[in-house]
């Protein structure tokens, strides 16, 4: 909890992790995807001595250096950037308990990375069947190391036994690792994220080919109609998410059944869409050969991508209120017992340092007017998911709400809200976070502090 608090005001951090992580999940996906289909295309077409698709595949190669390389890496950075400032404490978890993890998909990206551009700049220089090799091990080494990726990232929500394995006195390292790694939603996760990386390539092998002026009408046609057969494995989402969701805690579960409604309505979008694109590929593409332009293709890009982030919202919303499940809370608060005593007793304030200004001590605090102390128990609580004016607010749900009203919801917010933690600390932060959350709904009835808080610092 003793790290520097980030934040993005209005957005909030979550928000910004959201914005640059489905920017690079839809990259990335795609350079996944595109490396089975540079393979599995180059394997087919040179039994073949299929000419056209092999001069598409290096238009398809050359797009997938300068954009998925270029593009990839930087909102790859830009997401532990992100993740790093607005939760530090999820993250070195995450490092230490994974950290051959991390060291093996590095390895596996940057054999990706080298492959890719063995295989651009080799394609005059190397023979075919060392060319195909290449382009294998591109395809093996990109997935690999999206299946460790994927691992991490199903961890998050269904850490499963892990919790009683680093519980146990007679710690197990290499089981622990191996129990977070192939967690209950490890294989549909996995299996879900193969469809979309397919698709993906899909989709933007139709884009590519119709930026291209040097392809007839006819070539487009057959080049994307060789490519939509990677679209129609998303008629497999539907019973492939059922999988995925018995696999979820009950709790977790609930959410986007009915429970929260906007996951409710994410959750469906993102299946139905996934469906009708897959629906389309068939019976428009594979069956009846028809065309697609680059306004269909940009539409169906866009369609993909708004799905695609909508299973992502719904895979973050359904954790809360947890940022490692069972483990942390969205708040960087441990979920254990033993922190909960620490902090009724000790207070969250005495483990939040920088929740206050580096002016104010702990001695300090009970000299200050308790709205003010309340805004840094805010800090420490709440704004993790609350920005103030901005993402979250919480002024319009407290409303005309009296303090009496306030109270009773923090000393059972986790048993009203089960998507929110419960408030941890003792009962004046309470009563202090209380009068600050009013002061906020109601700031008319508050004066500016006169004597004694003429010289009150400010919470940021």
């Amino acid at each position: 909890m003793h790290y520097p608090q980030f934040t993005c005001p209005p957005l909030g951090g979550g928000i910004l992790i959201a914005i640059v992580a489905i920017t690079h999940v839809v990259i990335a996906h795609y350079a996944v995807g595109a490396g089975i289909f540079l393979a599995v295309t180059q394997t087919l077409a040179r039994r073949r001595g299929d000419e056209l698709l092999l001069r598409f595949l290096r238009d398809q190669a050359k797009f997938l250096v300068l954009f998925s390389f270029v593009a990839g890496v930087v909102t790859g950075v830009g997401i532990w950037f992100c993740i790093s400032l607005v939760s530090p404490q999820a993250t070195s978890a995450l490092i230490h308990q994974f950290a051959w993890g991390w060291a093996a998909e590095w390895c596996f990206f940057l054999l990706e990375i080298i492959a890719g551009y063995v295989y651009y700049y080799g394609w005059d220089r190397l023979t075919g069947r060392q060319h195909l090799a290449v382009a294998w091990i591109y395809a093996v080494s990109a997935y690999l190391s999206l299946v460790l990726i994927n691992g991490i990232i199903s961890f998050m929500l269904t850490p499963g036994g892990w919790n009683q394995v680093i519980a146990n006195p007679d710690y197990d390292g290499d089981l622990a690792f191996w129990t977070g790694l192939l967690n209950p939603s490890f294989w549909p996760s996995v299996l879900l994220r193969t469809i979309s990386c397919l698709a993906l390539a899909g989709i933007f092998v139709a884009i590519i080919v119709n930026l291209s002026r040097s392809y007839r009408r006819g070539e487009r046609r057959r080049i994307i109609n060789h490519a939509s057969w990677f679209l129609v494995p998303l008629g497999l989402m539907v019973p492939l998410a059922v999988w995925y969701f018995l696999t979820l805690p009950q709790e977790a579960r609930s959410l986007p059944l009915g429970d929260a409604i906007a996951m409710t309505l994410f959750l469906a979008f993102g299946l139905v869409s996934s469906v009708l694109i897959g629906g389309y590929a068939y019976f428009a593409l594979v069956r009846n050969r028809r065309d697609i332009t680059l306004e269909t293709a940009l539409l169906l890009l866009g369609v993909a991508v708004i799905a695609t982030g909508s299973m992502e919202f719904v895979r973050e919303g359904i954790r809360k209120p947890y940022v490692i499940y069972s483990h942390l809370y969205s708040n960087q608060i441990p979920a254990t017992d033993e922190w909960r005593q620490r902090l009724e007793s000790e207070g969250v304030l005495a483990h939040a340092r920088f929740a206050r200004p580096p002016t104010v001590s702990l001695e300090d605090l009970p000299d200050l007017p308790l709205h003010v102390q309340g805004r840094y128990v805010f800090n420490a609580e709440c704004r993790a998911c609350h920005e103030i004016g901005g993402t979250n607010d919480i002024v319009p749900l407290i409303g005309e709400a009296p303090r009496a009203w306030l109270d009773e919801t923090l000393r059972h917010l986790h048993d009203i809200k089960y998507y929110m933690p419960p408030f941890l600390g003792t009962e004046q932060e309470r009563r202090a976070l209380v009068e600050y959350q009013y002061r906020l709904a109601h700031p008319q009835e508050f004066e500016t502090p006169t004597a004694g808080g003429a010289n009150v610092p400010d919470a940021d």
